[in-house]
């Protein structure tokens, strides 16, 4: 195994980041700024990092060399020259066995490489490997206990949270440091789900009226958006709170509007929700009077489905399939 070359993969940016960012840091408490070198696709000079290996400087004991973007992943693709810079690079790596000198640590960071690539094979077998995955369920509570630990909210909250900001960990610390701020202004330790509805901003929230804004109007989109949700890494109980959230929101305001109650905050009021975006739904009011029984037809279909799922009747992983069916067939 070899000790001065590291993988670092993994889709969970956040934690990959931070490891890099403590390694940097505790690389500049022993030496030089100068002696780390970082590199990416859109800088990558083959031969600059080489010389950033292999040479010694006259000042610099250690080095710590970062290439970002390499093994590539599958949809990246280099001009000819540089494609054949690589090939070069890796295949003398190979063939040293990965021997470099000792003064050099050199860390390799994708966070989704091509597993077919001669180099991802050479690292997984020969290099350290840290893979950073992305956070779920009790992992993800623990996360949001740590940056909210000198505040004061129970389990039911965080779920609430979570529902609302979704998975990523970027986003989660963003919206938790929001948090942290608002209860030092108002000299008040405990989170509950007021505050996060005035303070937080939910991206699973709006990510779910992105799908309904174009669902009866544009079958292509919608399932274009479903798909770039999907693939952003959505929980899918988190993802399906918030589309059962966002349909019922959309039923009381059309039954409120049925009612002659058309003033948005005063629907933001009866459904507790904020104003700005209570009347930016509202704008479209016409739109959706003219397709509730499909709005309602939906809710049924998504019942139905969560429903299979629980019941064991389809696998978890239905869930996205089921909803693009639903898209296809019943509207």
């Amino acid at each position: 195994m070899l000790n001065n070359i590291y993988l670092f993969t993994g889709q969970e940016t956040y934690l990959l980041d931070k490891e890099l960012l403590r390694r940097k840091e505790n690389f500049l408490q022993k030496y030089w700024s100068e002696s780390i070198f970082s590199f990416s696709l859109d800088n990558l000079d083959i031969g600059q990092i080489k010389q950033a290996i292999y040479s010694s400087g006259l000042f610099t004991t250690k080095k710590l060399i970062l290439v970002n973007g390499l093994p590539l992943d599958a949809s990246t693709k280099l001009g000819e020259e540089r494609t054949e810079q690589l090939q070069v690079f890796v295949d003398a790596l190979i063939k040293a066995e990965g021997k470099i000198p000792e003064d050099s640590l050199l860390v390799f960071i994708s966070s989704t490489p091509d597993k077919r690539l001669k180099l991802y094979k050479f690292l997984e077998k020969n290099a350290t490997v840290k893979t950073f995955e992305q956070l779920k369920n009790n992992s993800l509570e623990e996360f949001v206990k740590k940056e909210l630990s000198d505040c004061i909210i129970d389990h039911a909250t965080i779920q609430y949270f979570l529902t609302k900001v979704g998975s990523d960990l970027y986003r989660i610390w963003f919206e938790c440091d929001k948090l942290k701020i608002r209860t030092q202004v108002k000299q008040q330790k405990k989170i509950d789900e007021a505050m996060i509805d005035l303070i937080v901003f939910g991206q699973v929230e709006i990510d779910s009226f992105a799908l309904l804004k174009t669902l009866f109007t544009d079958k292509i989109k919608a399932i274009q958006i479903l798909e770039k949700i999907q693939s952003g890494g959505a929980d899918r109980n988190q993802f399906a709170g918030m589309l059962y959230r966002a349909i019922k929101f959309y039923l009381f305001m059309i039954d409120l509007d049925e009612y002659w109650i058309t003033d948005s905050k005063e629907i933001a009021s009866f459904l507790k929700m904020n104003p700005r975006q209570v009347k930016n739904e509202y704008a479209k009011i016409w739109v959706l009077k003219t397709h509730k029984k499909n709005i309602e037809k939906f809710y049924s279909g998504l019942i139905e489905l969560d429903t299979g799922i629980k019941s064991w009747k389809f696998p978890d992983t239905y869930f996205w399939l089921g909803v693009k069916k639903m898209i296809n067939d019943r509207l």
